[in-house]
């Protein structure tokens, strides 16, 4: 029989214990350099706007490959990559080749210079919530002249197994990001600084209307898609992919499956899709997070905020919940508490500027456009290319007067954005308040070109041509905008004026009718109709125009005002009183108020009251002529009259052919014993009175003199 014997080991020395090494993140600034490294522009040189980025990959003698997305590089004809050194070259478009199904190429160059090339790093281990960053460089606008490299921090939502990817190929999303123009076929590094993946495009949904915000997703491909669609690339890098195992379908496919769903606007089918990535996964922020976005398209705010809130537990320092909260806050009617997530946004990612952004618009609407402006100017600093930011700033200054800056801002939002139509019709209003009337007019001009149905571009150019004492002008803008738009309530109302102007009353009052009739709630058409009524004699009409207009807006003065002229006219001289006294209680700078207050205290018999009245009228309006002659007359009456004398020798001083002021200061001068004075004015009163027509004052002037010269 063989026996096996077992021999015991005999160990030498100390037990080894062997550890894997660990692989060190690297710092943002150091990723930055290497991204800064490896990334190239590439542009047509016919027309260098038409840009994008690219990453070195590649080197096999003096030939360099960059990969890139096939969309930059698509066109084929006069390609030249620019190099970190500035250099350029030009690209062989006979070695363009596109990877199968993907918005992916690769492109070749020579140099004799020595550039670094790209590490490739497993994108198979890149899963939600792995930290990337983008470079590339932004196309050259009007506002960016000079494009330099451009690096952002983001987040991955998610990558999706063989068979879910988006079209083109894209299968991998990430949020948190800032890219412009120009950055596709840029690089998406990780946290070691390795190429993951190669920058797409960027999907941008609108939250409610342009000013707003947007949220912005990136669509970018893996690198080892890209390999395993081009094995003999992938070779020629050193690197062989695993092969894909397919497997059962797992949250990140039903994120994918629900984002494609999202952007389709099917929001029903996306909260679908979402909720079950979150039964797989249920700490699936970026899931909870677009179900949220869905919910919130749907109306339904409460859903949404309840869903940030469930991204937020998970992971406290998710900036897009806390924005995406704020929104839906915003729309609650929740501002303070909208500001407070768009501030930790903030605080969490300080180069989110769409968070800027959104915090502007509700510091402004608070009435803080200071802190707006403040907001619009940082997110402007973060992107350069922010034409919403401008915009919203150009809004913002407008509202503090700052008309100039207005135009400024509006200026380079059209720099950015040629067909931004609302921006030409902010700045033509801006050139319309600083009194450039043809500067308006060509911006409404342009606006009307954009957008040739804009009812409210030929609005705004009707203010201007009525303005400029055009009013048939004006009117036949007015005619376009309300035919474009039949129920334009501020066409018809403006239109009402115009015609108002040219003496068409019947004409008038029927805009002034139908501007209340599709707003019943505008107070300025029931005090213009109110006041056609009144010329046409119907002080009740009018009074009852002007009482729903006060009814509606209780701080209207100028209704109070005409409505005290309208009672005044039907003999309620206390009505009227009442009236006026409620005009200057709302604009205490209301010189006519006074003034006519004046005229009823003193047929009342109050005439201190009246006196007080007139003394406020002037020191509101140092050249009320009439104030100081009705003032100068009571005087008289009361006596008082060196008081008069001031009051008449005041308003000759602004009005010196006032006939009335001459016969009274005659009167004075005659009562003061000035004889040969009062003479003197009633000769020129009666001159400026036979001049004038007003036969009876002459023939009561020249009786006077005869009078005086006995």
């Amino acid at each position: 029989m063989k026996y096996h014997y077992a021999l015991s080991s005999i160990l030498v020395g100390a037990s080894v214990i062997l550890i894997q090494p660990l692989v060190r993140a690297l710092s943002t600034q150091e990723v930055e350099q290497i991204g800064k490294q490896i990334t190239v522009q590439i542009v047509d040189s016919k027309n260098n706007s038409n840009a994008g980025s690219g990453v070195i990959i590649k080197r096999a003698g003096n030939t360099y490959t960059v990969i890139t997305a096939y969309h930059v590089v698509q066109s084929k004809t006069n390609l030249q990559v620019i190099l970190p050194d500035k250099q350029s070259y030009s690209i062989n478009s006979n070695n363009i080749k596109q990877l199968p199904k993907l918005d992916l190429a690769t492109v070749e160059f020579s140099s004799n210079n020595t550039y670094k090339t790209a590490k490739i790093g497993n994108s198979d281990q890149t899963t939600a919530s792995t930290t990337i960053y983008i470079t590339g460089f932004p196309a050259r606008t009007a506002v960016i002249t000079n494009p330099e490299y451009f690096f952002n921090k983001g987040q991955v939502s998610a990558v999706s197994t063989k068979g879910s990817e988006q079209r083109d190929g894209y299968n991998i999303i990430y949020g948190g990001i800032q890219t412009v123009q120009g950055m596709s076929g840029g690089a998406v590094l990780n946290e070691q600084g390795e190429l993951v993946a190669i920058h797409g495009r960027v999907d941008e949904q609108t939250i409610s209307d342009k000013n707003q915000g947007k949220i912005i997703t990136g669509l970018g491909t893996t690198i080892y898609s890209a390999l395993r669609l081009m094995p003999a690339l992938g070779d020629g890098l050193g690197v062989r992919p695993p092969d894909v195992i397919a497997t059962a379908t797992n949250a990140d496919d039903f994120y994918f499956k629900g984002y494609d769903k999202y952007i389709g606007k099917d929001y029903k089918g996306a909260i679908v899709d979402y909720t079950q990535a979150i039964r797989l996964n249920p700490k699936y922020t970026n899931a909870y997070n677009n179900r949220g976005l869905a919910r919130d398209y749907l109306g339904d705010k409460q859903g949404a905020i309840n869903d940030y809130n469930s991204a937020i537990k998970i992971d406290a320092n998710y900036f897009l919940a806390y924005y995406n909260r704020g929104y839906s806050r915003y729309g609650l009617g929740d501002k303070q508490g909208a500001i407070s997530d768009y501030t930790q946004a903030i605080k969490i990612n300080p180069n989110y500027g769409d968070a800027y952004n959104n915090r502007g618009l509700i510091r402004s609407e608070l009435g803080d456009n200071q802190g707006a402006i403040s907001d619009y100017t940082q997110a402007i600093k973060i992107n350069p290319n922010y034409g919403d930011a401008y915009y919203n700033r150009g809004l913002a200054r407008k509202q503090l007067k700052d008309n100039q800056g207005a135009i400024s801002d509006y200026t380079q939002a059209i720099a950015i954005n040629p067909n931004d139509a609302d921006a030409y019709i902010n700045r033509g209003n801006a050139h319309s308040e600083l009194a450039d009337k043809q500067g308006a007019i060509s911006d409404y001009n342009q606006a009307i070109k954009i957008k040739p149905n804009y009812a409210l571009a030929y609005n705004n150019r009707g203010l201007v041509y009525y303005d400029l004492g055009d009013e048939q002008g004006a009117i036949t803008n007015y005619n376009q905008a309300i035919k474009l738009d039949p129920k334009f309530a501020l066409a018809y109302y403006n239109r009402g004026i115009a015609r108002a102007k040219v003496k068409d009353d019947q004409g008038a009052i029927s805009d002034f009718n139908q501007s209340i009739k599709l707003n019943p709630n505008y107070a300025n058409a029931y005090v213009n109709r109110g006041l056609m009524r009144s010329q046409s004699g119907d002080n009740q009409g009018a009074i009852s125009d002007y009482t729903s207009a006060i009814k509606i807006n209780p701080k209207n003065g100028d209704a109070y005002y005409n409505r005290g002229i309208a009672r005044s006219d039907l003999g309620d001289k206390k009505g009227a009183i009442s009236d006026y006294t409620s005009a200057i209680q709302i604009n205490s700078k209301d010189a006519s108020a006074y003034y006519n207050r004046a005229i009823i205290r003193d047929d009342l018999g109050d005439k201190q009251g009246a006196i007080a009245d007139y003394t406020q009228a002037i020191k509101v309006d140092s050249n009320y002529t009439n104030a100081y002659y009705n003032r100068g007359l009571i005087s008289l009456n009361l006596g008082d009259k060196q008081a008069a004398l001031n009051d008449f020798n005041s308003a000759l001083k602004i009005d010196p052919n006032y006939p009335n002021v001459y016969y009274n200061r005659g009167r004075v001068k005659y009562l003061l014993g000035d004889k040969s004075g009062a003479i003197s004015d009633l000769q020129k009163a009666s001159e400026l009175f036979r001049q004038k027509g007003n036969t009876q004052a002459y023939q009561q002037a020249l009786e006077l003199i005869i009078k005086y010269q006995q």
